[in-house]
């Protein structure tokens, strides 16, 4: 696999959400959120064997319908309920208990139609579930990082819970009753609202009034479908959906009348989907930062449909699985890079619209895709509606290459820019969309050398990235850091909502790419720029979970030092906790050590008077330290406080060990 920047995408992610993972109200809400995706595709799977048994292609049909009110359900109730406190526990519950209705229907034989009814309505109730999780994020999240790798973590768990839901569903129908199965994904939502209570927004709003939403939610269809450069990007990838939503129905019927492999078949078949998803990770990686988009977006949709159009052409019998394992890939980077030219082409404020919409018009069009099957296996039979399943997708990207080519054109000069975003530490687990979403909402900006970009004390409004020069970190008048191209600063006191910890001061003449507060959070939870949540109150979550080493390297002063060396110091280092009122350093007094805050809350006074707030992953007394100095402010605790002592020949050994100070200074 390539490497971009010493690290490998997968390499990336991976510990994006290993580091998402050790945070553990974080780990609730990806847990939670695994168990709903699995318990949702488990029952949908064993649904469909069911209904089919007994109502044929017709009946999976209207189970893939259930799209349809889970499209009008994203655009128009999700706005409603979406803020509101115990949103997600609630959501867990009620499909709780409608699964389990549904489940109880199966066991008793009852007519399935009812079952199909109940299915429908909890894919309504479900449209909240995301926008309600990505307000949730910035809440829990102690570190820009953490936002990040939890957002890439969740997209993980989708797809890893959709093929393993699929599977189960498949496989276990073929050993016990599907109601039993369905009876398990009801208890997968169960968990799912136990794990998830007490997670909340960040703040609610007043509720919209509904009449207000549904007219702002249908006035911005045709604008998006008419839209001059997004239009085709648009129709190709509702197209897409389209055909998704045929195969969804039509697997079913490949599985049990075209191949014979039973009712597991089903869940190989829709897991392999899963499973390209998850292998065409690579792919989009090698994509991020390319000039030009439009031919590996094209490409990607005519294999999309002409993988499903295989199917109808050739016997592949027990190879089936390794084409829908391409068409998943197929899927995954259609959708991706459509995604990201969308980024690419659309003024922010217009951008979120198409997406939302699109997103809407995506889900209603699966929908009807579904319902299609039927009626295409009925008047031409199912191999031939194979072929004309996936036909249309190329037809349809073809019509429209011209534009598609003209709108890359037009979008190939924000490649430089997210190849440079992606070198930022913070922004580095984002997926391919997302960092185009980042890049679609920065303001090109000139500072001259001298220049206090941000200054410490001031509130902080705008994330930083370096295009050009070189600055200075200091803290309390003093340097701590120089930052050069590909640096990013400024994040956290965004995602804490606290007065800036540092000042950065121009070195040279720069040239800086800024990005507001709630373009920020809303580019990498996903959520629209005038919804991003907004913390009540500073975030304190504690360190203790993680790593000391993997603490250390996130310190401006130690990048460039190799975590081998970070753990060993981290033997060396003491922790101690602190009663609130204690004095951990005292202004004027030899400077022996710098700390760490691991949990807990600090006070920064300077001749009595407070000046700053230390949470955990802020260091300090390294000033006296590097520069020689008598302490220049008292730090005492304000709560029940846990320090990391680092010693100061230990320290200065480590930080002058640092090739170049190019690390976030995380201020």
């Amino acid at each position: 696999m390539r490497r971009l920047f010493g690290v490998t995408r997968s390499e990336s992610a991976r510990a994006g959400v290993l580091l998402a993972f050790r945070q553990p109200a974080m780990a609730r809400l990806l847990s939670a959120f695994g168990l709903v995706t699995v318990g949702e595709w488990a029952t949908v799977t064993s649904l469909s064997i069911y209904v089919f048994g007994i109502g044929g292609t017709l009946a999976v049909g209207f189970v893939g319908f259930r799209f349809v009110p889970g499209a009008l359900s994203s655009m128009l109730f999700s706005p409603l309920v979406e803020r509101h406190r115990g949103v997600l526990e609630r959501i867990a519950v009620a499909r709780t208990l409608l699964l389990g209705a549904a489940a109880a229907w199966v066991l008793a034989g009852y007519d399935p139609a009812v079952v199909i009814v109940i299915v429908a309505i909890d894919a309504a109730v479900s449209a909240p579930y995301r926008p309600a999780q990505s307000r949730i994020l910035p809440v829990l999240s102690r570190e820009p990082e953490e936002l990040a790798a939890a957002t890439a973590g969740i997209s993980i768990m989708k797809t890893v819970g959709q093929a393993g839901g699929s599977l189960a569903g498949g496989v276990l129908a073929a050993l016990i009753d599907p109601g039993w199965v369905m009876a398990g994904g009801a208890a997968a939502m169960a968990a799912a609202a136990l794990v998830s209570s007490g997670l909340q927004p960040a703040r609610q709003r007043a509720p919209s009034h509904w009449v207000a939403v549904l007219k702002d939610g249908f006035a911005a269809v045709p604008e998006v479908v008419l839209h001059g450069q997004a239009s085709a990007i648009v129709l190709a990838s509702v197209a897409r959906t389209l055909v998704r939503g045929l195969w969804t129905a039509l697997a079913v019927v490949v599985a049990l009348s075209l191949f014979h492999l039973g009712n597991s078949g089903v869940g190989v078949l829709q897991a392999a989907a899963g499973v390209g998803a998850v292998l065409a990770i690579p792919i989009t990686t090698v994509l991020i930062g390319r000039q030009r988009l439009g031919i590996p977006c094209a490409a990607a949709f005519i294999a999309a449909g002409l993988t499903v159009s295989s199917v109808g052409v050739f016997d592949f019998g027990n190879t089936v699985a390794a084409v829908i394992l391409c068409w998943g890939a197929a899927m995954a980077v259609a959708d991706a890079t459509s995604l990201s030219l969308l980024h690419r082409l659309l003024h922010s404020d217009t951008l979120s619209r198409v997406v939302g919409v699109m997103e809407a018009l995506k889900l209603a069009s699966e929908g009807v895709g579904a319902l299609l099957a039927p009626a295409l296996v009925a008047a031409l039979g199912l191999r031939t509606a194979l072929i004309v399943a996936g036909a249309p997708l190329p037809l349809i990207v073809l019509a429209g290459l011209g534009q598609i080519r003209r709108s890359d054109l037009a979008a190939a000069g924000r490649s430089r820019l997210v190849r440079l975003l992606h070198r930022v530490r913070v922004l580095r687990t984002l997926d391919m969309a997302s960092l185009e979403d980042v890049a679609a909402r920065v303001a090109p900006t000139k500072v001259a050398a001298g220049t206090d970009v941000i200054r410490q004390g001031d509130t902080g409004d705008l994330f930083y990235v370096i295009d050009s020069g070189e600055v200075e970190v200091l803290v309390g008048g003093y340097p701590v850091a120089r930052l050069e191209r590909g640096s990013g600063f400024g994040e956290r006191a965004l995602l804490r909502d606290t007065p800036r910890t540092a000042t950065v001061r121009a070195l040279t003449e720069l040239d800086l790419f800024a990005i507001g507060r709630d373009d920020f959070l809303s580019a990498i939870t996903g959520q629209r720029p005038d919804e991003a949540a907004r913390p009540e109150q500073p975030l304190v979550h504690d360190l203790l979970d993680r790593p000391l080493g993997e603490v250390l390297e996130d310190l401006s002063q130690f990048a460039g030092v190799s975590r081998e060396r970070l753990d060993e110091l981290a033997t060396r280092t003491l922790i101690e906790r602190w009663e609130p009122g204690s004095l951990v350093i005292r202004e004027g007094d030899v400077a022996e050590a710098v700390y760490v805050v691991l949990a807990g809350l600090g006070q920064v006074t300077v001749a009595g008077e407070p000046t700053a707030e230390l949470h955990p992953g802020d260091a300090f007394g390294e000033i006296a330290v590097l520069h020689g100095t008598l302490r220049t402010a008292t730090v005492s605790a304000l709560a029940p406080l846990t320090t990391c002592r680092i010693q100061a020949d230990d320290y200065l050994a480590t930080a002058t060990a640092a090739p170049k100070r190019l690390a976030d200074p995380d201020r």
